[in-house]
């Protein structure tokens, strides 16, 4: 249990660098509008390794229902035993912008 528990402990941990990397990017609404064309889901950051055992992706989504300049960042944090996912979390937030 002690080692299920530290596993899916590592991959939130991943998730939680994956919105903090997003973050430091410093990206503008319009900005990734523009890289997103009129796709409703844009990876910014690939599988990003963080230790041989953890990795993150990162991935904005536009939904229709959200008010103008909002989009939802997701950054998903993985914890691997080689090529096999053992634990995933799943990390979204609201953004806006004012501009």
């Amino acid at each position: 249990i002690a080692g299920n528990t530290r596993r899916i402990t590592q991959a939130k941990i991943s998730a939680a660098s994956g919105l903090n990397h997003f973050t430091a990017l410093g990206l503008t609404y319009d900005t990734l509008r523009e890289q997103a064309g009129d796709l409703k889901t844009l990876q910014i950051l690939p599988e990003t390794q963080l230790s041989p055992h953890t990795s993150y992706e990162v991935k904005v989504h536009f939904y229709p229902r959200l008010n103008e300049r909002q989009y939802v960042v997701e950054s998903t944090g993985y914890y691997k035993k080689g090529s096999r996912v053992i634990s995933v979390h799943p990390l979204k937030a609201l953004f806006q912008s004012d501009q």
